[in-house]
């Protein structure tokens, strides 16, 4: 019988769809049960033609379909449709059913799950503002338990270092609780902390949280001391030059920046993982690039300039990380992604656990995760919590801690990476945009982010990934922070040939070259007169020695001798003395040491 037949059909049993079955005859019965089915039916099938569209429309809003699987889409779920629409006016109603039904829970959840994703990139992309915490800090002793018991209190903060955004957040008090706050200016942090422990002229001190914890880092007493009573936010707009990067076409750059920190990210903070990201579509190669996060380094900050940890550029907000690490090693960094490396914790369980690549076998101390884990050199299969053990981890290999700690982190990114570019992520999607939300921000747009994704998509090539680990000086003195005025602290500083090398190899992956990066570090290394040679550092940076001038192992908080010697002359090119013990692997081969172990094996895992 041809189709035109069963619409016939189909409409003469219309007219006994209201009937009452007490007066029809058993023919006529047929004909209602065909005639609900039939309706039923269009009904499924309206409904499956609806979420059809929804669906497609927020994909296409996504944009992460490739013009191929688009299309291909498009035509099976029309197909599809209208296959489901004629069946029910033929005998296999049934099966038009049964499919009709199926897709349209497919089409419901495909529509659910693209809005989350909408939704999710909304809350982490086109981060354009920051938010400043004030915290408004009194004794421990002090009976104040709120802000508004400060109110009569004189409120002290430092003019030098963050006076503007404390005089705003003591000008948003008065006005948002109608007081008048009494202040009282102080040029160094010395002597604010020492006016608020005597507690005659303050009785606050008004500080940005993230300087707060750079303080307790200086002072041991200052956290037990005192406490925060209340706290400000102040939200302004970071500046930012946009980037036009055509992601898929064209490399570009990301720079990644963590603080171990518990909770939502914050703006503002120490910055403990420092990682270049170069990235080039075309040859599918990634250099990661880690900076350690004492790293002593020029910087320019709110028209200060001067040498300073480069955790501490953090507390200014991320620009002043990337214009400190542009200018590092003469690069435009396009974007940013700030994560908090706590959170990653849910992150790498979302994605059901990675695969890291270790360099060197241990194991973690309790400073990095009450678990003790033991990494082995090779593959490691790890969950949320011993990846982080993993990251963490630094007092196990001495003087390296700090260097080592930085390759594990980008061999840790390389296994996220690694998942995420795999088939085995599209059962995961949905838990890990659940992870993410208040862990991350980035500067990067949701079409870029959907770019990418589409790219990878139409091309699933293996990425090629290379590691880098900046080697700097161990052991040296104890130099000024001279942004911050945070006083003395250790700090390590870089190798000039291991910065020019990174710059170099920055270069070649962003002109597209293809290299071996162990041969071409080891060649450099080679090549080098003076591997031993420090970028330029201030000479009265360090801090002075404390004892018998003659003995060179006194100098308060100096290492050895020979990392001492070769560091007082910011000009010098050679130690200006010889070593007194063999120096260290890493002071040896100061940049080969940090690539191959990293680079090899990152490189092995992705081809």
């Amino acid at each position: 019988m041809k189709v035109k037949n069963f619409f016939k059909d189909t409409l003469d049993d219309m007219q006994y769809l209201f009937a009452s079955s007490k007066t029809l005859s058993k023919k006529e019965k047929k004909k209602k049960f065909r005639a609900w089915s039939a309706v039923i039916g269009i009904i499924l099938v309206i409904a499956q033609i609806i979420l059809t569209v929804m669906a497609l429309l927020k994909l296409y809003k996504l944009d992460i379909l490739p013009l191929k699987y688009a299309i291909a889409l498009d035509i099976v779920l029309v197909l599809a449709a209208l296959f489901c629409f004629t069946t029910q006016f033929a005998k296999t109603n049934i099966l038009g059913k049964i499919i009709s039904l199926f897709l349209s829970f497919i089409l419901l959840y495909t529509f659910l799950f693209t809005a989350k994703v909408g939704s999710t990139l909304d809350k982490v992309t086109n981060s354009t503002t920051k938010t400043d915490i004030i915290d408004i800090i009194v004794l421990e002793s002090d009976k104040a338990s709120k802000l508004s018991d400060t109110y009569n209190y004189v409120y002290g903060y430092n003019t030098v270092n963050g006076g503007n955004e404390c005089v705003e957040a003591i000008h948003k008090i008065n006005f948002d609780y109608s007081v008048n706050i009494k202040s009282k200016e102080y040029q160094d942090w010395e002597s604010l902390i020492s006016a608020l422990y005597d507690n005659t002229e303050i009785k606050v001190m008004i500080i940005n949280d993230s300087m707060y914890d750079t303080l307790k880092e200086q002072h041991e007493d200052l956290e037990e001391k005192t406490k925060i009573v209340g706290t400000v936010e102040l939200t302004r707009t970071i500046e930012l030059s946009e980037s036009d990067k055509q992601v898929n076409k064209e490399p570009f750059v990301i720079y990644i920046s963590g603080n171990d920190e518990e909770g939502t990210i914050k703006s503002n903070g120490h910055s403990d993982v420092n990682i270049l990201c170069i990235i080039n579509p075309v040859t599918r190669q990634i250099l990661m690039v880690s900076t350690p996060r004492d790293s002593y380094v020029p910087m320019n900050i709110n028209g200060k300039t001067g040498y300073d940890k480069l955790t501490h550029a953090g507390n200014y907000g991320i620009e002043a990380s990337i214009s400190t690490l542009e200018s590092l090693y003469d690069v435009k960094i396009d974007y940013y992604v700030k994560i908090n490396f706590s959170g990653c914790v849910d992150i790498i369980d979302a994605l059901g656990g990675i695969t890291i690549y270790s360099s060197v076998d241990f194991e973690n101390g309790w400073e990095a995760m009450d678990t003790t884990y033991h990494f082995v050199v090779g593959p490691n299969e790890c969950n949320g919590e011993k990846a982080l053990a993993f990251c963490r981890e630094r007092k196990a290999f001495s003087a390296r801690g700090d260097l080592q700690r930085g390759e594990n982190q980008m061999a840790a990114l390389s296994g996220v990476i690694d998942k995420i570019t795999s088939p085995a992520i599209l059962t995961r999607y949905s838990s890990l945009l659940d992870s993410v939300g208040n862990m991350m921000l980035t500067n990067m747009p949701t079409a870029s982010i959907t770019s990418l994704v589409k790219g990878q998509l139409s091309n699933s090539r293996a990425w090629n990934i290379h590691t880098y680990t900046c080697d700097s000086q161990t052991g040296g003195p104890y130099r000024y922070c001279q942004i911050t005025d945070a006083g003395y602290a250790s700090v390590v500083v870089p190798y000039k040939l291991s910065i020019d090398t990174a710059k170099e190899m920055i270069n070649k992956i962003e002109a597209g070259e293809i290299f071996d990066v162990d041969e071409f570090v080891e060649e450099k290394t080679n090549n080098c007169a003076n591997p031993y040679q420090l970028i330029s550092v201030p000479e009265s940076s360090a801090k002075p020695t404390t004892t018998d001038p003659t003995n060179s192992s006194g100098s308060t908080g100096s290492g050895s001798t020979n990392s001492s010697s070769g560091t007082t002359n910011s000009n010098s090119t050679t130690p200006t003395q010889a070593p007194t013990q063999a120096p260290t692997q890493a002071q040896t081969q100061p940049a080969t040491t940090a690539a191959t172990s990293s680079a090899t094996t990152a490189t092995k895992k992705n081809n």
